[in-house]
């Protein structure tokens, strides 16, 4: 897997020791990495970070994100990360001409598609005794499929259409949600996405998956010199990593869903595994998300094909896909092909 390293404690101190990163923990622990491993830092929690810190992580081309409550608000790229100009030249035309709408198409084509995609998956997986629950969630993945029946007759500006596209991303995701709450245990509360706070368990595990995943995302994109804030589907907004979460969109559901549902329905995770804070937030236990980690791992290392037919895993893919974007950009392939999830 991807040398993803979490900071999420508060009172943490991340300094240096040579080629190595130290993290001083408020209980009184100590943590050591060496830089080799790593290959991004995502720090959610509060703290002290070093400039000597800092200054290793660039040298050695490991980017850091920094959110608050599972949403990204910062980043630092390495210089080696801003990419050829030629590349960000042509990301940024293509907001303008028919590119940046058959970008936009493709990634929410792929969202929806991998939501009906991943219900169907858990037909088979999950729900084979009871046939009632089969037939509401085979009813759910028809009228979610039906949908991209309006996004394929889209055509035209994507500045005027951008909102009927995510319109219709929305419009599945309500559907899926709903679909996805009959496969979970009825204590967990689950009735559909909740986000700001997340008010069960459910949520809260899916909102982290999904910071990680955009972590692990960030990290293509840059690799690729693309810029993260450029996206095409997702509105631009100061401090909003766009294109990020447009590509985010094709990788969620058969990699952080299928692993979060897999975990309640085998009750690794439960009730006992969270906190409930203050504000009404269900937050995830530490000893819990190495739980979750272990399942991330195996499922990023886990043999797929790509969207061009290639043998790959997950975490390779999404590398793959960002180096597509590039790709067509500069018109080295004619059509983006989004990342459908073939699980059979």
């Amino acid at each position: 897997m991807t040398g993803i390293f979490i900071v999420d404690s508060h009172g943490f101190k991340l300094g240096k020791k040579g080629q190595r990163i130290v993290v001083n923990w408020n209980d009184g622990r100590r943590e050591e990495i060496s830089v080799k491993k790593l290959s991004i830092v995502v720090i959610s929690g509060s703290g002290s970070v070093s400039t000597q810190a800092m200054q290793l992580l660039a040298d050695n081309n490991i980017p850091v994100v920094f959110t608050s409550r599972n949403s990204p608000y910062a980043t630092m790229h390495p210089f080696f990360m801003h990419g050829t100009v030629l590349t960000r030249r042509e990301q940024m035309r293509s907001l303008d001409d028919h590119r940046g709408f058959h970008l936009a198409k493709a990634f929410v084509y792929s969202a929806i598609m991998n939501k009906v995609r991943t219900l169907r998956y858990f037909i088979k997986s999950r729900v084979r005794t009871d046939p009632l629950i089969k037939d509401d969630i085979e009813e759910f993945s028809k009228k979610i499929e039906e949908i991209t029946n309006k996004l394929i007759e889209l055509d035209g500006n994507l500045q005027f259409l951008r909102s009927t596209i995510m319109g219709l991303e929305g419009e599945s995701a309500n559907l899926y949600y709903r679909a996805l709450s009959l496969l979970l245990p009825d204590e967990l509360g689950f009735k559909g996405r909740d986000r700001r706070p997340p008010k069960d368990p459910v949520n809260s595990v899916l909102s982290y998956g999904y910071t990680v995943l955009t972590s692990i995302v960030l990290l293509a994109i840059a690799k690729v010199g693309l810029e993260p804030f450029a996206g095409y589907l997702h509105v631009d907004r100061s401090g909003r990593p766009s294109l990020i979460l447009d590509l985010s969109e094709e990788f969620r559901q058969p990699i952080i869903d299928v692993l979060v549902v897999s975990l309640f329905s085998k009750r690794s995770l439960d009730i006992e595994s969270f906190d409930i804070l203050d504000d009404g937030r269900w937050a995830i236990k530490k000893e819990s998300k190495g739980i979750f980690f272990d399942g991330l791992r195996k499922r990023l290392q886990m043999n797929i094909r790509s969207a061009d037919g290639v043998e790959t895993t997950f975490e390779r893919c999404i590398l793959r896909q960002a180096r597509n974007i590039v790709r067509y950009l500069l018109g080295r392939i004619p059509i983006y092909k989004p990342f459908i999830w073939k699980w059979w």
